[in-house]
């Protein structure tokens, strides 16, 4: 090999690293409000929008919904409702019991909800997560998660990124 050729190629790893890099970029959304504001890091290429208790969010070709909801305990089974309701009227049935699995972090505790469910007379992908912060005055998060399952795979990385960001937010990272 030349050295032009290694220039050549070393400017073209450079530049598909430097637009590799731009098409991961995330934004940091605020979920909640406050002293210590709760936080997520979106990627980019997501839509979001401002909901009535945080945002949500949903990938271009919306294989993934996510809400981020921030509530007080008196409001959870309110805010439940409201998404049975949305779910039925995009014609979202649940199939049976969810199961729960809750995991305790130093900081906060976090119950993982997998709701069995189609969408279309096919399976689709229907999850809760709800954080409690171990620490008085900060409100709880509801993080609903609905997806086809092939862009439950297809997003799976994107998905745990922003899961990530939003459990470094609630430690303090």
């Amino acid at each position: 090999m030349t050295i032009g050729s290694l220039k050549f190629l070393g400017s073209a790893a450079l530049a598909f690293f430097l637009l590799a890099g731009s098409a991961a970029l995330a934004k940091k959304v605020t979920v909640a409000p406050g002293d210590r504001p709760i936080s997520v890091e979106i990627p980019a290429a997501w839509k979001v929008t401002t909901i009535d208790r945080g945002v949500q969010a949903r990938t271009a070709d919306e294989e993934i919904y996510l809400w981020f909801e921030s509530y007080k305990p008196a409001q959870f089974q309110t805010l439940l409702g409201e998404h049975n309701a949305y779910f039925k009227e995009q014609g979202v049935k649940v199939t049976g019991e969810g199961q729960s699995k809750e995991v305790d972090f130093p900081t906060y505790s976090l119950k993982v909800t997998e709701v069995p469910a189609t969408y279309e007379n096919k399976p689709t992908v229907l999850r809760y997560l709800s954080v409690v912060p171990k620490s008085d005055g900060q409100r709880l998060l509801l993080v609903s998660y609905w997806a086809s399952p092939e862009g439950d795979k297809k997003y799976d990385a994107e998905t745990n990124q922003i899961m990530n960001s939003l459990a470094a937010s609630y430690d303090g990272k």
